[in-house]
């Protein structure tokens, strides 16, 4: 639990995961500073907190008093195709604010936890390999620009990184449910190639509540995996998904298919992830949503639903 002493300055405070954790954070009684590139956009998004949370754009980071930071900032990045312009946009978005981080902590003498943000794509293709934190880094862009990510982190203080896995929730303008209900509800969506590919997912509201946990439990540092600790491939998400939503899974999308629909992106539900999250496990977490057919009923209601 927090207190009023402890404030937190959390970068990309405007994203998917941003929003919910500096709201959690909050109710958990700590002082949040919301930092994003711009502050009207900020002011739009926490209105209702306006008398709570201090915002700030990256020009006024050094000016918070923050215990903690948690950089979140990056582009996503199954946003766009990886045109080359595209691959170095996404790597830019993510160094940038690490960098500036880098930068602006010396400044922090009250600084004592520093978490990165990183995503389970620095582990490649696995194939049916179980995959924890101490896993090599694997090939190929998503790899390359995790580690890069990781590599370029300079902080003084304990420093997490924290490795998420898709990440879903009831949020229909945002996430990566948003982007695959509408064809599954029309009944048109599909799996990719065989669909025998791992894949690994967290319910937004567990990723919120291992951010918390780490933040909270400071003998914890180095890479966490934020992801659920139940994968399942593919085809599994696939089917589960069709028939929450009473619709057939008719359709499969083979890999030559999304070479032309995708590019190089193609990797991104190619790629074989059976992610463990033997971090999280090791020191005690509990996931209220450790499934993902758990993960589902509760994604797939109204997002005013009381949760």
């Amino acid at each position: 639990m927090g207190t009023q002493q402890e404030s937190v300055a959390v970068i990309g405070a405007s994203g998917f995961i941003g929003q919910a954790l500096c709201c959690q954070l909050l109710a958990q009684g700590y002082k949040v500073h919301a930092v994003g590139r711009s502050k009207a956009h900020l002011q739009a998004i926490f209105e209702e907190w306006q008398a709570d949370i201090q915002l700030h754009d990256y020009s006024t980071l050094r000016e918070t008093d923050a215990h903690i930071v948690v950089n979140l900032a990056g582009e996503n990045i199954a946003a766009k195709r990886w045109s080359a312009q595209q691959k170095d946009r996404l790597l830019s978005s993510r160094l940038s604010a690490t960098e500036q981080v880098n930068v602006a902590v010396k400044h922090w003498p009250s600084l004592h936890t520093f978490i990165n943000a990183s995503a389970i794509g620095i582990y490649g293709d696995g194939g049916d390999k179980a995959l924890n934190e101490n896993s090599p880094v694997g090939r190929g862009f998503s790899a390359e620009l995790c580690q890069r990510w990781e590599e370029s982190i300079n902080s003084p203080c304990r420093t997490i990184i924290a490795r998420f896995a898709v990440v879903l929730d009831r949020d229909r303008e945002a996430g990566a449910l948003a982007k695959m209900r509408p064809a599954f509800s029309l009944g048109v969506g599909a799996c990719f190639g065989h669909g025998k590919q791992w894949q690994a997912y967290i319910h937004r509201h567990d990723a919120v509540k291992a951010l918390l946990f780490l933040i909270e439990n400071k003998e914890l540092e180095g890479p966490f995996n934020i992801s659920g600790p139940e994968p399942v491939t593919n085809r599994e998400f696939s089917q589960l998904l069709a028939n929450k939503l009473r619709r057939p899974l008719l359709f499969s999308i083979p890999e030559f298919a999304a070479k032309i629909l995708f590019g190089e992106m193609r990797e991104l539900f190619y790629s074989s992830q059976r992610i463990i999250p033997d971090g999280l496990l090791r020191a005690g977490f509990s996931f209220d949503f450790p499934t993902v057919d758990r993960m589902l009923d509760d994604a797939l209601q109204h997002p005013d639903s009381h949760q």
